[in-house]
């Protein structure tokens, strides 16, 4: 088995090396320290703070730039998020008006703050409500605000309705947001049984209902949705789980999970597709673990592994609790260790390897089309293709077709992105990165 994975790990390696640029792909340590990263836009902008109250934000050209702080001596709370665009950011931030921590809004451009109040004017432990998350427009943004010192509700903020109370199914019980979708519509956090257990709820459309598994249980705790709010992913024990209104919720097992080695998926790109998240011992330091990238078709993979597939050079950093992920899956950023123990940042760019290269420019090459696929992939060119081999997105071989004329079935496939191999004369001839529908 392992020696199957690791021929997986080379394979997927060569598939990305035959038609990529790599000169742009890399993994950044961009800060030393226990930075809390909150989010990354499609532009490579990350937003973090620190439990101590500094608010910050990283790209590769200017490094580390601090741009709020809390002031009143409280830590922080909740999570600093980015737009898809990286021009808003969302954070928890000391009104100086009424020295209470609360959900505001960043403008990049204008270098500004904005602070947002939350359900009563007044709050406890200094604070009236958190930021957890917000949507990719950077026009909707999610938390918890305080009712009372031991009460608090799920919120949602927008410009023209300022703070909503999302309320709470069970009463008496506190509920909290923790992301939307890009049009608001679908919102993902918990909820609070009478018992006190935390379970993972949604808001579609202002109604809340818990996430249920294919029993009718309940579930762990929501922590992101995809753009258009169709998949949910979560935390339970020992499993993180992936919830789809379609095909219902799937479980990302690990062999070792257990009770007391367990995971939590932590971000998903916009269309649902690529999830990351981690595990780790429990009870345990969070980066004592392992981070994972996951996808439907090709499962989990432990993003250490993932990435030197792909030739990155790791430097001894150990990816052990990715954050967060851009809209477009190809930028991961969160917390690990480096090759000394320390606590670092990180931020990994997978751009150039997933950019696969379908463009023809020779005659002598061959092509395919249509991509996207439905059934069938036809070949176009003069090479007499010898086998064939289609590949998942983690290095995982579906299926080899030998004696290939000018099509291959692909109905068997699930949705999503494939890359096929196609062999003249015993050789790798060409690699295409293809779409199935």
């Amino acid at each position: 088995m392992k020696e199957n994975y690791q021929r997986s790990l080379r394979i997927l390696c060569t598939l990305f090396l035959f038609n990529c640029s790599l000169t742009q792909a890399q993994l950044t340590v961009m800060a030393t320290g226990n930075f809390n990263v909150g989010g990354v836009s499609d532009n490579g902008i990350v937003s973090m703070h620190t439990s101590a109250g500094g608010i910050y934000k990283w790209d590769a050209t200017n490094g580390v730039v601090t741009i709020g702080a809390l002031t009143n001596g409280y830590p922080q709370a909740g999570r600093t998020v980015i737009s898809k665009d990286g021009t808003r950011i969302a954070s928890t931030i000391t009104n100086g008006a009424t020295n209470f921590n609360e959900l505001a809004t960043y403008n990049v451009a204008n270098l500004s703050w904005a602070n947002h109040g939350g359900l009563v004017p007044t709050g406890w432990d200094g604070s009236v409500s958190s930021t957890w998350g917000m949507n990719s427009l950077g026009d909707i943004v999610v938390g918890l605000g305080w009712l009372t010192a031991a009460n608090g509700h799920a919120i949602k903020w927008t410009s023209e309705g300022g703070i909503v109370d999302l309320g709470s199914i069970v009463s008496g019980r506190s509920s909290r947001a923790n992301a939307v979708n890009s049009d608001g519509t679908v919102i993902v956090g918990w909820q609070d049984q009478a018992d006190g257990m935390r379970c993972g709820a949604k808001w579609i459309n202002g109604v809340e209902s818990f996430i249920l598994d294919g029993t009718g249980a309940n579930v762990g705790e929501a922590g992101d949705v995809s753009a258009d709010g169709n998949t949910i992913i979560g935390s339970a024990v020992p499993n993180p789980y992936v919830w789809n209104s379609v095909s219902g919720l799937t479980y990302i097992t690990h062999p070792n999970s257990s009770a007391f080695f367990r995971g939590g998926a932590t971000g998903i790109s916009g269309n649902g597709g690529v999830v990351v998240g981690f595990y780790r011992p429990f009870p345990g330091a969070p980066m004592a673990g392992e981070g994972f990238i996951w996808t439907p078709a090709g499962g989990r993979v432990n993003l250490n592994d993932y990435a030197a597939s792909l030739g990155i050079t790791t430097n001894g950093v150990i990816m052990s609790l990715p954050l967060a992920i851009s809209q477009d899956g190809k930028k991961i950023a969160g917390t690990g260790r480096d090759a000394s123990g320390q606590t670092v940042a990180f931020y990994l760019d997978l751009t150039q390897y997933l950019a696969v290269n379908e463009n023809v420019n020779n005659e002598n090459l061959l092509s395919i089309y249509p991509n996207p696929a439905k059934d069938n992939i036809y070949i176009k060119g003069k090479h007499k293709i010898e086998k064939a081999e289609i590949y998942n997105m983690v290095g995982q071989k579906l299926r080899t077709i030998p004696s290939v004329e000018s099509q291959i079935d692909v109905s068997f496939l699930s949705k999503g992105n494939y890359v096929l191999h196609l062999f003249v004369k015993g050789e790798v001839s060409q690699s295409f990165k293809f779409i199935k529908q």
